[in-house]
This record gives C-alpha cells, sequence and structure tokens, in this order.
C-alpha cells in the first residue's frame, strides 16, 4: 500500500479509523487485537474498515505510519536549541513513568517491531521508521555542531548509536520495567552519552 504523507493529509475516514486503532491497542494490545475491537472504537461501520483495508495487518502498517507521522509533526522545532530537542525527543520516547494505557501501547508497539522478523510488511515499515527517526537524530545533531553544543563527530554513526540506544532502551521499558516503575537509570545513561558527545 503507498504511503498516505504526513497524518493531517489523511482522508477523514482513514485518520478516523487510525485513530480507532489507537484506542483500540490502548485498551486490548497487539497480542489480542481483533478487527472487531478496532470496529468497536470506530463510529462508522465495519463494512467500511474491510473496504479501505483487507484485514488486521495491513491495516497496522498503515497505522504504523500514521504513529510516525504523528510523533515527528508533534516534535517542537525552532524555539530550541539542538541538545534541547535531543532532549525532548528522548523525554517523547522514554517518559519516566507511564499510564496503563500507554504503557500497553508501547507493549504493542514493541511486539508489533518483534513480529517484524516473520511479516515483511512490517519489516518495510519499521525499517522506514528507523530511517525517518535516523535522519532526524542526524538532522538534530548537524545542527548542534553547527551551533557549538555538539563535538565534531562521525554524524552517521552517532545517529546509528542513538537510535540504538532509544530503541534498546524502550524495549527494556516495556519488558523489565513496571508501568509506573521510574526508569532513572536508563535516562541517566542517555543523559551522560549526550554530555558525552557535548562540546
Amino acid at each position: 500500500m503507498a504511503r498516505e504523507g504526513p497524518a493531517e493529509e489523511l482522508e477523514p475516514a482513514k485518520r478516523r479509523i487510525m485513530e480507532a486503532t489507537y484506542r483500540a491497542l490502548r485498551k486490548h494490545g497487539y497480542g489480542n487485537l481483533t478487527t472487531q475491537d478496532i470496529a468497536d472504537e470506530f463510529e462508522n461501520s465495519k463494512a467500511l474498515l474491510y473496504y479501505h483495508y483487507e484485514g488486521k495487518d495491513e491495516l497496522l502498517v498503515d497505522f504504523l505510519d500514521y504513529v510516525l507521522a504523528e510523533f515527528l509533526d508533534g516534535l517542537p522545532r525552532g524555539d530550541r536549541t539542538p541538545r534541547e530537542e535531543l532532549e525532548t525527543l528522548v523525554d517523547a520516547l522514554l517518559p519516566e513513568t507511564l499510564s496503563e494505557e500507554a504503557y500497553r501501547l508501547q507493549l504493542s508497539m514493541f511486539e508489533l517491531r518483534m513480529n517484524a522478523r516473520h511479516d515483511e510488511a512490517y519489516r518495510e515499515e519499521y525499517r522506514h521508521i528507523d530511517d525517518e527517526l535516523t535522519a532526524h537524530l542526524r538532522d538534530i545533531l548537524v545542527r548542534g555542531i553547527e551551533a557549538g553544543e555538539f563535538a565534531a563527530i562521525d554524524l552517521d554513526a552517532e545517529a546509528e548509536l542513538f537510535l540504538s540506544i532509544l530503541t534498546g532502551a524502550r524495549a527494556r521499558r516495556v519488558t523489565v520495567f513496571e508501568p509506573d516503575e521510574p526508569i532513572g537509570s536508563l535516562r541517566a545513561a542517555i543523559d551522560s552519552h549526550i554530555d558525552r558527545i557535548s562540546a
């Protein structure tokens, strides 16, 4: 399926489907999610879901793209220093604590990523997500070096490293820590790395 572009460009019916999917995942998680669960969160008919999507897996691939676009669109730009932008990105991806519903959503996203090993469409979508986040990280680092906030570093290697650190920390967040358990040790390690690359 072709990418829809930024989330605000979605046609209204598809946007409502994405929002219904978001609510259903928060309630039911990935493992137990059914198309009916999504339909139950959708004010229109189940037939409309099947008009746009042949099944749950196809819908979830589009949902991943929607979540990425919403996430990137929601990041602050222009009114913060590059270091502050990097710290804000870490805050957004790794909040100190999570509500039960937010925890279930993050766990669902982790389960989808794990399923990518067995589903080429999911794998391709996660490659796209990783590419977009890596490009965003690289842009922050470039501007940080230009502003004198970050030391001269290998931009490509550092962006890849940050993505790996954040992806691994999010996996640990949902598999080791309780939703309301603080993750100070994870955040301290990331903050320490930001200090190391700072000029």
